[in-house]
C-alpha cells in the first residue's frame, strides 16, 4: 500500500507522531497539520443512521484494480459480512484513500489507521488492536471464533510491500483470509503468517451500544488518536521484520 511505502521512506513521520502524543510545542501542531488533514471536517459530519447487522455468511474478496485500495476493500468486504452497502457508507472518500498523507507526494495515498478506526466507530463497531508481537495471535483467534472479523496489515511475502486483509474464521491453526488480490478466499497457518506477515491487527465487531449520540464525539476523538499511535507501531514492527530477515 502506497501510504505506508511513503511512511517508511519518510521515518521522521513517527518521530513527529510520538513527539506529538509526548505534548511537545512545534511538533504538535506538524502532527495535526499531517494527519487530521486527510479527516477534513469528515468525522463530525457524518453520523450513520444504520447499525451493523448480526454478521451473516462468509466474506468473499473484491477484486482490486487500484494499487492503493486494498484497505478500502478488506473494509468493504467486512461491511457486507454486517449488511452494511459500502457504497451506501460512501466509504471510499470518508477514509480518505485518494487523499496523499502527503500533500507534495501523490504516491502518498492508501488508508491509514486513523481514519479507518475512526470509520469504523462511526459506524457502529467498536476495535482492539492487540500487538503481533505479545498476544495478538492467540486474541485473534478467539475473537474469530466468535463470529468476529478482523482487519490485518500484513507485509506480503511476494514483494515486501504492505497490504490490508481481512480475516474472517478459523479452521483448525489456518486463518480464512480474505484477500482483495485473491479471486478466492485463501488459508494461511497462524503462527507462521504472524511470523512472516503481520504487522497490526484490529478487531471488530459491533457496538451494541451503538448510536450513543453522547459518546460519538469522544469515541471518534479517541479512535484517530489510537490510529496514530499504531501507525508509529506498524513502522517499528516493520523494521523488526526487515532486521529478521537479514
Amino acid at each position: 500500500m502506497k501510504v505506508f511505502s511513503w511512511i517508511g521512506r519518510h521515518p521522521w513521520i513517527s518521530v513527529l507522531t510520538v513527539a506529538g502524543f509526548a505534548c511537545l510545542s512545534c511538533p504538535v501542531m506538524i502532527l495535526v497539520v499531517l494527519i487530521n488533514a486527510r479527516m477534513s471536517g469528515k468525522s463530525a459530519a457524518w453520523h450513520s443512521p444504520d447499525p451493523p447487522s448480526a454478521r451473516a455468511g462468509d466474506g468473499q474478496p473484491i477484486l482490486q484494480l487500484e494499487s492503493h485500495t486494498c484497505g478500502l476493500l478488506s473494509l468493504s468486504a467486512a461491511y457486507a459480512l454486517y449488511d452494511l452497502p459500502p457504497d451506501d457508507k460512501n466509504l471510499r472518500y470518508r477514509l480518505g484513500v485518494d487523499v496523499p498523507a502527503n500533500p507534495l507526494d501523490s504516491s502518498s495515498t492508501g488508508t491509514l489507521h486513523p481514519d479507518l478506526l475512526r470509520v469504523l466507530v462511526q459506524d457502529g463497531f467498536t476495535y482492539e488492536m492487540p500487538s503481533p508481537f505479545l498476544d495478538a495471535d492467540v486474541r485473534l483467534r478467539n475473537h474469530l471464533q466468535t463470529s468476529n472479523v478482523a482487519l490485518i496489515l500484513i507485509r506480503r511475502r511476494e514483494t515486501g510491500g504492505l497490504h490490508w486483509v481481512l480475516a474472517d474464521a478459523m479452521s483448525g491453526d489456518n486463518l480464512r483470509i480474505v484477500d482483495s488480490l485473491q479471486t478466492h478466499p485463501v488459508s494461511e497457518p497462524i503462527a507462521v503468517y504472524f511470523d512472516q506477515c503481520v504487522l497490526s491487527v484490529i478487531l471488530i465487531k459491533p457496538n451494541p451500544s451503538f448510536p450513543d449520540p453522547l459518546g460519538s464525539g469522544p469515541a471518534v476523538t479517541q479512535a484517530h488518536r489510537d490510529g496514530a499511535a499504531e501507525l508509529v507501531r506498524v513502522k517499528q514492527r516493520l523494521d523488526r521484520l526487515n532486521e529478521l530477515d537479514n
